[in-house]
């Protein structure tokens, strides 16, 4: 399995059993709104970052950018820092957002 659909993610984040959620886009996207419970890492710094991670190797990690192409650099990443189970969300924060699944906003202090 290489992508969990936008509708499973948000019933795993409902029932509190959702896998670690990386979006990968720039902090003015993530600001702007993004999946609930989703720790912010820009695609372009997970080659340093990857201990930032409060999971295993082994643990899934679901990632996403806007519409593909930065989190598939943050797959590459992950994979050959070790990590095995790294699931794209089906669609990305575009799909997410058109589905109007709920989003959560950071404001910036």
């Amino acid at each position: 399995m290489t992508h969990l659909t936008a509708n499973e993610l948000d019933a795993q984040i409902k029932s509190g059993k959702a896998p670690a959620i990386i979006d990968v886009r720039s902090r003015w996207e993530y600001e702007k709104g993004h999946v609930p419970n989703a720790v912010h890492i820009p695609f372009w710094s997970i080659f340093w970052r990857t201990d930032d991670l409060a999971v295993t190797q082994d643990d899934p990690i679901v990632i996403y950018c806007e519409h593909g192409p930065r989190a598939g650099i943050v797959r590459f990443a992950l994979r050959n820092a070790g990590f095995t189970h790294v699931l794209y969300l089906e669609g990305h924060m575009a799909h997410w957002r058109k589905q109007g699944l709920p989003i959560e906003i950071q404001s910036s202090e």
